[in-house]
């Protein structure tokens, strides 16, 4: 399987997921042309894409929505009741090939399994997902102000994480870009995980002895930096050599393949 992070942060996000069977995007929020161009870098076309997974609906993750609905309406599209109820009236007016998921239900569709995990994000009824695909594991939690810990087990020991490490609480609390109600909106229960929580999240589901590789997803361009998250990796894993990590960015990732 390969995993292209082809954009992440708040100016928008998109990933692909390459299956031996089927091709998937996690998320739209780049512009269609971009969209177009983004997945041109690794020889695929929206006419190649089976499934689309959305989180929320906040436009930094379905800018590249409308336009993919009314140009290639065979991609089905997996979405919750509260995503549907959030994006604007054009694209439900539009919206035809999708089905509705729920947290905390597994679903099949093909021989792909997923399952969907309630995020805390000032959306409507976001989600993370897990997918088990060709015996591989992989875990997307962003755009959440906690994991809870229920959780835990059913994330434990995946091959990939795709998990936001969004800020470093200091940097934040000294931005002068932000308003002091947008600073305790991220860090609340309803905004993103910090470097430090994050850190902590994978310590406690990837053991000692097992390798994972974290794609560390949504981080700030003004509240984070490299150094700030590698201090928290050190400071809260009980083996940091356990991971092997993958920056992202505006910029296309490398193609993360897994191998079990």
């Amino acid at each position: 399987m390969k995993v292209d992070i082809l954009a992440s942060g708040s100016k928008g996000n998109l990933i692909a997921l390459r299956t031996t069977n089927y091709n998937i995007l996690i998320d739209v929020g780049l512009s269609y042309r971009k969209i177009v161009e983004k997945l041109s870098e690794i020889d695929l076309t929206l006419e190649k894409i089976d499934f689309l997974f959305l989180t929320h609906e906040h436009s930094d993750h379905t800018k590249g929505l409308k336009l993919i609905i009314e140009k290639h309406p065979e991609i089905k599209i997996f979405l919750t009741k509260g995503t549907l109820d959030g994006l604007n009236d054009e694209i439900k007016d539009l919206i035809k090939n999708f089905e509705f998921v729920k947290a905390d239900q597994n679903y099949n569709v093909k021989d792909i399994t997923f399952y969907p995990m309630m995020m805390s994000h000032d959306a409507y009824e976001p989600v993370g997902y897990i997918f088990y695909i060709d015996d591989k594991k992989i875990v997307l939690v962003t755009d959440t102000g906690y994991l809870h810990e229920s959780y835990y087990d059913l994330i434990r020991n995946a091959n990939l994480y795709i998990l936001e490490s969004n800020h470093d609480e200091h940097m934040l609390m000294h931005s002068p870009r932000r308003t002091h109600s947008l600073k305790m909106r991220i860090l609340s229960e309803k905004g993103h995980l910090s470097n430090d929580q994050a850190a902590k999240i994978v310590n406690k589901v990837v053991d000692k002895n097992h390798f994972a590789i974290w794609a560390l997803h949504h981080i700030s361009e003004d509240c984070n930096k490299i150094e700030k998250i590698e201090k928290a990796i050190v400071k809260n894993l009980d083996n940091p050599f356990k991971i092997n990590l993958v920056y992202t960015s505006q910029e296309s990732s490398e193609t993360i393949e897994i191998w079990k």
